[in-house]
């Protein structure tokens, strides 16, 4: 077997040993160290693979959308939400969380939060102009696609159904075994009690917070000024000021579905601060919603979302009495695009490991190799040039 040894070693006599080998030695030692611990860390982290395929997800026919925004100027008695699809037409069976916080000029908050349900909106200037004339009869029992009534806060199964008084979701809510009188919020139809307590203030503002269960399906989220509001708990002055609303915000968080690792909230954070001398305003944001699948070794696979988003605000002249012009307010249209992405993270494989840490070792002493003897041979001839300048190694034995 010893005619195959491909590892001959010369005899220990016949190596010569040089100052600068040895330096060279001990700097690819401590660059094979360091190349292999910076390759273990790479091998202990994740990769990340982001693939794009046709969103066959069908199955999944409803997402959940969470919304916490802020209006430093518009006060939450002369706001609401509602959701339309792109007729114009209300969005009926889409559960809702929506809670409104009022908030004083210097940001405290002020008593308790509202639970609010979807309402609908002034669509144009005359309806602005009438909003505060007082609340007007609802005249039906379940929320259509033209008309919204007060909701019962989920004591119904049908999110659509209607309680018009406080003492009605209150009897709801008892019936089902449920706190008629939460320790944090009141009802939208109880409100007045709030106000009762914590007077209207000037310049107040207000924090939506708002979770809806809806399909995915194209719509639009509105916020504005409801169709209907009580003027007592706005202002006396409420037809001059809500010709001129301010609806300068800030978006907190806005998502549709769960966090996962790497996910980019494009809007978290954005301020809007546009406001005209005069009339108000309508701030337009176009979300294109990303399904995404989320795959980690280790845990369950996550389905969420991305989006990406344009954005413009647009002057209304509130005195115009046209429906040519815009609501006031912010309106968030989403779509749908017809892929998801898919995006793993997954350990790499220990062969690959083992085949980088095996071409650090041999290329760096490869490489010192040839270093080394390019010097020696640079040495030696300029030893010789020179008088034959003897070099300090170990000679042979006669």
């Amino acid at each position: 077997m010893k005619s195959f040894d491909a590892f001959g070693r010369p005899v220990q006599e016949f190596q010569v040993k040089t100052t600068f080998g040895g330096y060279l030695s001990v700097c690819s030692l401590i660059l094979v160290t360091t190349l292999f611990f910076m390759e273990l860390w790479y091998f202990l982290q994740k990769e990340t693979k982001d693939k794009m395929v046709i969103d066959q997800g069908q199955d999944q026919k409803y997402l959940n959308m969470t919304l916490d925004i802020t209006f430093h100027e518009a006060p939450c008695a002369a706001l609401a939400l509602n959701l339309v699809d792109p007729k114009k037409a209300n969005v009926l069976h889409a559960g809702t969380e929506i809670f409104k916080t009022r908030l004083s000029k210097g940001g405290r908050v002020i008593g308790k939060r509202v639970r609010d349900s979807l309402t609908n909106l002034c669509q144009g200037n005359q309806d602005l102009q009438e909003s505060g004339m007082g609340i007007a009869g609802v005249g039906t029992s379940h929320a259509t696609t033209h008309l919204r009534c007060a909701s019962c806060h989920q004591s119904h199964i049908d999110e659509d159904d209607c309680c018009f008084s406080c003492v009605d979701v209150r009897k709801e809510f008892t019936g089902r075994g449920l706190d008629p009188n939460p320790a944090d919020y009141v009802f939208s139809q109880c409100q007045e009690e709030a106000y009762v307590k914590d007077a209207p203030q000037p310049e107040e503002g207000c924090r939506i917070q708002a979770k809806l269960n809806i399909r995915k399906v194209p719509a639009t989220l509105h916020i504005g000024v409801p169709r209907h509001f009580n003027p007592e708990l706005y202002d006396a002055q409420w037809a001059t000021k809500v010709t001129d609303f301010n609806f300068n915000h800030q978006i907190n968080a806005l998502n549709f579905g769960p966090d996962f690792p790497g996910l980019v909230p494009v809007l978290d954070g954005r301020v809007k601060v546009a406001h005209p001398t005069s009339g108000s305003e309508h701030h337009q944001y176009d979300i294109h919603v990303i399904p995404t699948r989320f795959k980690e070794d280790g845990y369950d696979e996550l389905m969420s979302h991305q989006y990406s988003v344009t954005e413009y605000m647009k002057d209304v002249n509130t005195k115009e009495l046209t429906w040519e012009v815009p609501p006031v307010g912010l309106a968030m249209t989403y779509d749908f695009t017809p892929f998801e992405v898919q995006v793993t993270k997954s350990r790499k494989s220990i062969w690959h490991f083992l085949t980088e840490c095996c071409a650090i070792l041999g290329g760096i002493f490869a490489f010192s190799g040839m270093l080394d003897n390019v010097a020696y041979q640079f040495n030696k001839s300029g030893g010789s040039g020179r008088g034959g300048i003897e070099m300090h190694s170990r000679s042979p034995v006669a």
